[in-house]
């Protein structure tokens, strides 16, 4: 037990100092996500037959293949992709490459989450909205995106506590962030210590998720307040 606790001392500056790098890998991805995840959403309800027939398909595909695997379709992929047409990223650091692939995947679970909910929004909602005089974009940032948020938000809150999660995957392409220093120091030690190692990044891990809990259940009640404040307004 004290070889254990020695050896946290020892790494756990290591570990931190990681840290960072472990919330880059998380925080970029989001706030593309943010980005390409309604986007994605818009051309599955598009009108266009032929524009969600493709959207369908390319979410299809990230949402059932693994992330692992299409963090390797995009570490092998995107180098031939840009090298047609005369760009050469093989020079690319390894952790670009897990932003990307993570962007992807969370972005079609997103677009996915807040089709849902939009399709499940009263649309009695949106023509009261109408009824008290909002214009189009208007009635979509006081009425539509609110709830359609709200609705979302339990499921999004679980889907960035799976980002987070997954930023421990960066180490397999050679993106050292939390887990891959904390498996190169297993490596160095043997493996000698591995299970307080382990317990010593899950924990940090879970204060993380934690925190992401907290924000979520926040947002949450945040977003009830105000759809309460339209629901008067409205009336």
């Amino acid at each position: 037990m004290q070889i254990g606790l020695d050896l946290i001392r020892q790494a756990l500056p290591g570990i931190l100092a990681h840290l960072p790098v472990t919330l880059l890998y998380f925080i970029v991805p989001t706030a593309l996500t943010a980005v390409f995840g309604p986007l994605l959403c818009m051309a599955r309800l598009s009108r266009w037959a032929v524009l969600r027939g493709a959207v369908m398909v390319v979410v299809s595909f990230l949402r059932g293949t693994p992330a692992l695997v299409q963090i390797y379709l995009v570490l092998y992929g995107l180098p031939l992709i840009f090298g047609a047409v005369g760009v050469d990223i093989n020079d690319w650091s390894a952790g670009v490459f897990f932003i990307a692939a993570s962007t992807f995947n969370f972005s079609a679970f997103v677009s996915e989450s807040l089709r849902g909910a939009y399709l499940a929004m009263d649309r009695g909602q949106i023509e009261a909205g109408l009824s008290i005089g909002y214009g189009r974009w208007q009635n979509a940032v006081h009425v539509i995106i609110p709830q359609t948020l709200r609705t979302a938000c339990l499921n999004l809150k679980n889907l960035e506590i799976d980002l987070l999660k997954g930023t421990s995957l960066a180490y397999t392409i050679g993106a050292i962030e939390m887990m891959g220093y904390t498996d190169q120091i297993i490596g160095l030690n043997s493996g000698v210590g591995q299970l307080w190692l382990l317990g010593a990044v899950s924990v940090i891990y879970f204060v993380l998720c934690a925190l992401l809990e907290v924000f979520f259940n926040r947002l949450f009640a945040f977003l009830g307040r105000h759809e309460k404040q339209e629901a008067l307004r409205e009336s």
